[in-house]
């Protein structure tokens, strides 16, 4: 299904708590008509605020308002938006207020109100480590991915490319911000194209991330072979042969003095040698105990949390099978009457039965199960982030524990050997044995260190090795998606000249350019539309024609390509801007209403207020609430 989001009703609340404004929307064309300085654009603001937009330079009357809802469906889903006006100490709005969320249509709230159950959610514009935005929410809502890239990503900069206004200046195809970012642009415009997703992100982010550790490695390997001897064959294996031989010789050592004691029948152990060693070995066994307890509570926690996790995921997997059987059930409709066997017609409207032409309303079920599932993500998230660091936490340990162990098994070999044998002062043969039996010991330990070190390396080869593969790997995967986002830009790009070529040579005789245009180009990145000569000059009607067929373009292309995951919907103000005729603002409306009856695409939604409304549109299918006049303006009761 297309990525949509439909204004289903928008009310504003005066501050003593009165409407201010009431109205509903629908799918297709809607406008907004009336005088100027009537509020048409206080209306078009006031739904760019409610669905997440940054805006505080409210008109005086709009400032008598407290805050305004709006009932939304994102892909099928009904949720309520609401925003509050709040002040600053230089009377402006706080553009980025939070957001407070119900996952449930009107009907819905309205029957929650009654039964004293409704749930506001409140969450704010930026996210933490800790908490959710707004946006988060509302991406998950509509399918659209998270973005991970070095851009900050809001459901207000999805709206930058969506609102078309008439205060941001004509060069500008994003509504103007004073901390733009090119990145920014060009990452909206790839998300709202489709070809953004989380997987070929993480994957470069993977791929980064993974360049970076094997160049530490690589450094780290440098730098641990300095440490090893010269001999170019040295391994691990070799080191653990020499350990093993040495060992050999102290045994037979440790034999020849036994052998030498035994003989003149003394056994006397001196307590002060061993004492020490009996102390050292006990502090290292205990050292012992006490990292295998944590780490068995370390490795019951994560089989805890693994468990939860997967419990989780069943939830959520059931929760989607709710969804995708409530989604099966809506569409599955009785072709013939039960009673009389004759045809049904599909002549009722949309959110009516066919049978008995009642209301019906499906999609209170699946926004409730979309807030399970929500609430479900959450909890797995913050479940799969403590498992990572139980897992660091366990690999330290058990690092530790093989350490220690080495420390251990060493400091016993010298208590047993102390224990067992007795050194005899008046025996000068067994003085120099076990002289020469400490020094092997001594070589011992230096084995046991180079030991260390050559394990070390090797274990730096084995991770460069294996983080290799890896990058191989990910530049297979990354070069595969981007030769797929390549063919699909492609098509995208010669729909959006298309259409834009359509609006352009169907203007009035007013712009020779226009009338002849060969070639229509949109650059995100610069943040410019232009003709085949972007330094051509134009009037600051044409330029504003030129700026809203772009956006308008950019619109229309996604009712004809399925991959878009641009929203269909589109919020326009005055489209008679910058000195545009009555004439030329007409046709470009009539021309607009043709092109979207050309493309046959339903579902999408249009939302533009004008002073010069075409004659030809004047109908009740396409208007929306009063005429409005200086006297008689779109907010009520103020």
């Amino acid at each position: 299904m297309q990525n949509n989001l439909f204004l289903h009703h928008l009310t504003i609340y005066t501050d003593q708590g009165k409407v201010a404004y009431d109205q509903k929307f629908y799918k297709g064309v809607n406008i907004i008509r009336g005088q100027n300085s009537s509020g048409k654009s206080t209306i078009i603001r006031f739904i760019f605020f409610a669905l997440g937009g940054c805006y505080s330079d409210f008109v005086p009357e709009a400032l008598r308002c407290s805050h305004v809802v709006a009932e939304v469906e994102m892909n099928g889903h009904m949720v309520l938006l609401k925003r509050y006006l709040e002040r600053q100490k230089d009377g402006r709005v706080n553009a980025k207020s939070p957001m407070y969320i119900y996952f449930g249509s009107i009907a819905d709230y309205q029957e929650d109100q009654r039964s004293r159950a409704v749930k506001w959610q409140k969450f704010g514009f930026a996210m933490s480590p800790e908490t959710r935005s707004f946006s988060n929410v509302l991406f998950e809502v509509m399918g659209l991915p998270e973005i991970k890239a070095d851009s900050n990503i809001t459901m207000y900069q999805i709206l930058r490319l969506i609102y078309l206004d008439q205060e941001s200046p004509l060069s500008s195809l994003f509504f103007f911000d004073l901390w733009d970012r090119e990145i920014t642009r060009e990452t909206v415009a790839s998300l709202l194209m489709g070809l953004y997703d989380e997987d070929h992100s993480q994957a470069k982010l993977d791929l980064i991330a993974i360049n970076k550790k094997i160049d530490e490695l690589t450094q780290n390997i440098k730098f641990a072979r300095k440490n090893l001897p010269s001999s170019t064959n040295i391994s691990s294996r070799d080191i653990k042969e020499m350990i093993e031989a040495k060992k050999r010789e102290i045994a037979e050592t440790v034999a020849k003095i036994k052998e030498l004691r035994e003989s003149e029948a003394v056994r006397q152990v001196q307590q002060k040698e061993y004492e020490l060693l009996q102390q050292k070995v006990q502090v290292l066994r205990e050292r012992c105990v006490e990292l295998d307890g944590s780490i068995a509570h370390l490795k019951a926690d994560i089989d805890d949390s693994t468990y939860f996790i997967q419990s989780l995921e069943k939830k959520m997997q059931a929760v989607e099978r709710s969804i995708a059987t409530r989604e099966y059930f809506d569409n599955l409709h009785l072709e013939y009457c039960p009673e009389c066997l004759t045809k049904i017609e599909d002549t009722g409207e949309d959110g009516h039965c066919r049978l008995c032409k009642a209301p019906v309303d499906n999609s209170r079920g699946k926004s409730q199960a979309q807030r399970i599932k929500l609430e479900i993500s959450f909890q797995k998230r913050e479940s799969q982030m403590v498992q990572e660091r139980n897992k660091e936490r366990l690999k330290q340990k058990e690092a530790d524990r093989v350490t220690l162990q080495r420390d251990l098994q060493l400091a016993q070999e010298q208590y047993d050997y102390a224990v067992r044998n007795v050194r005899s002062s008046r025996d000068e043969e067994i003085d120099i044995l076990i002289q020469d039996k400490g020094y092997k010991e001594g070589e011992v330990v230096q084995f046991l260190t180079m030991l260390e070190r050559a394990e070390e390396y090797e274990a730096l080869i084995a991770q460069k090795n294996q983080l290799l593969s890896k990058a191989e790997e990910l530049i297979r995967y990354i070069e595969e998606k981007d030769k797929k986002y390549k063919n699909q830009r492609i098509i995208i790009e010669r729909a959006i000249k298309e259409n834009g070529l359509y609006l352009l040579r169907n203007d009035q005789d007013r712009q020779a350019e226009f009338r002849d245009a060969k070639d229509f180009q949109v650059d995100f990145g610069q943040n410019i539309t232009y003709l085949t000569d972007r330094h051509i000059k134009l009037s600051a009607s044409s330029a504003f024609y030129l700026k809203m067929t772009a956006r308008f373009a950019f619109f229309l292309s996604s009712l004809q390509v399925d991959a878009m995951m641009y929203p269909r919907f589109i919020l326009s103000d005055n489209m008679e801007d910058k000195g545009m005729e009555d004439s030329r603002t007409h046709n470009f409306q009539n021309i607009l209403v043709k092109r979207l009856q050309q493309i046959g695409n339903p579902d999408y939604q249009v939302i533009f207020a004008t002073s010069m409304i075409a004659p030809e549109l004047e109908r009740p299918e396409y208007v929306r609430g009063e005429y409005y006049t200086r006297d008689n303006k779109s907010l009520k009761n103020l």
